[in-house]
């Protein structure tokens, strides 16, 4: 077969996580087994760096404008094999664009690690809601195949598609080995309990303070590590008084700020949103060889089971489990050995890597 063309437009350029994880950390692997794969994304660092709301809003047009464009150019002079789309191609506009590429015979994937067709079809804003609930499911509907990373995305898309594929949301697992294997823990006396988020996921950790601050009363020498936690959402003396230590997000320090912990918690509300989302603070912490703790909610349920962590659903089994790895290392050394052999076997880039080209083969071939 001749060398293979995609394009993937992306949501977001290198510095969005989704983006990064789930396009641009396949472009090496990508070109290395014969596929050229140009990557254009709607919001770039503009986006990400606009000081003020004007900024971002002008940020924002721009992006929208420059996507257009482009679409216009595959429309009428396409010379891709196959389209990769992060989602949608415009958020908060009907799926005109997607229903035209069906209409032209260009193929396209669309690949979701979120529930986001519940920002229409949940939205508070009537207007949203009644025009969009139903924009996901055209975009489905038009495209030749879907990925999804768990079974609530694949079973909403299975409404509306055939050509459903599982990929999970995955590391470049030779950084992960290299970083472990480089790697010297800090001295110290405390025991580690660590998350890793973002803003909008900061929420989930303020449902167990309660949590955080009978542990630390009842074993001294416990901290908790917040990696990439909203600082706006606690005091610094509220920090101080449950032992928490709030570390900024960085690509470069992730993995040695995780290799830190003792155990990697992931707490979520059991609702649609967080349904659908694909467990990549577990991936993480497994990827790290550490034992996990987390809401029984999504696909955590699938990826925690009796021998590599605990699925928790109140205060009572959070404290529970917390003191059951606090009391017995030898628990959470199997435990971390376990995880990371099935980061090995089931979630890690290369294995998704020939999944994900067997899948654009396939409906290349099928033209």
């Amino acid at each position: 077969m001749e060398k293979i063309k995609i394009l993937a437009l992306s949501k977001y350029s290198y510095e969005g996580p989704s983006s990064r994880y789930r396009f641009y950390n396949y472009k090496q692997c990508f070109e290395k087994n014969g596929i050229d794969m140009d990557i254009y994304p709607l919001f770039n660092k503009d986006y990400f760096t606009a000081k003020n709301s004007f900024d971002k809003t002008a940020a924002a047009a721009k992006a929208y404008i420059k996507r257009v464009i482009i679409l216009f150019k595959i429309l009428f002079f396409n010379s891709y094999d196959l389209i990769l789309i992060e989602y949608e191609l415009l958020p908060y506009f009907p799926a005109i664009f997607e229903k035209l590429l069906k209409l032209r015979g260009i193929k396209y994937i669309v690949d979701y690690d979120d529930a986001i067709f519940h920002r229409y079809d949940m939205s508070s804003n009537l207007f949203i809601k009644k025009f969009l609930s139903k924009k996901i499911a055209n975009v489905i509907k038009n495209a030749s195949a879907v990925i999804a990373c768990n079974s609530y995305l694949e079973n909403y898309a299975a409404k509306y598609n055939k050509k459903i594929y599982r990929l999970p949301t995955v590391v470049l697992i030779d950084r992960y080995i290299q970083k472990c294997v480089n790697y010297q823990k800090k001295e110290s006396k405390n025991f580690i309990v660590g998350w890793i988020g973002s803003k909008s996921t900061s929420v989930y950790i303020l449902e167990i303070l309660d949590v955080f601050k009978e542990f630390k009363n009842k074993f001294q020498n416990v901290q908790f590590n917040l990696i990439g936690f909203d600082k706006s959402l606690l005091s610094e003396e509220k920090a101080k008084e449950y032992g928490i230590n709030i570390i900024p997000w960085s690509e470069e320090s992730e993995i040695e700020n995780i290799l830190e912990f003792d155990v990697g918690i992931m707490p979520l509300h059991n609702d649609p949103w967080s349904q659908g989302k694909c467990g990549f603070k577990l991936i993480q912490y497994m990827s790290c060889k550490k034992p996990i703790i987390a809401s029984p909610v999504g696909i955590n349920c699938e990826i925690v089971q009796e021998d590599n962590g605990f699925l928790v659903s109140n205060n009572k089994e959070w404290l529970e489990a917390l003191e059951k790895l606090y009391l017995n290392k030898e628990l959470r050394v199997k435990m971390s050995n376990r995880n990371f052999k099935k980061i090995l076997n089931l979630f890690n880039n290369n294995k998704n890597c020939k999944s994900y080209i067997k899948i654009i083969k396939e409906l290349i071939i099928t033209q």
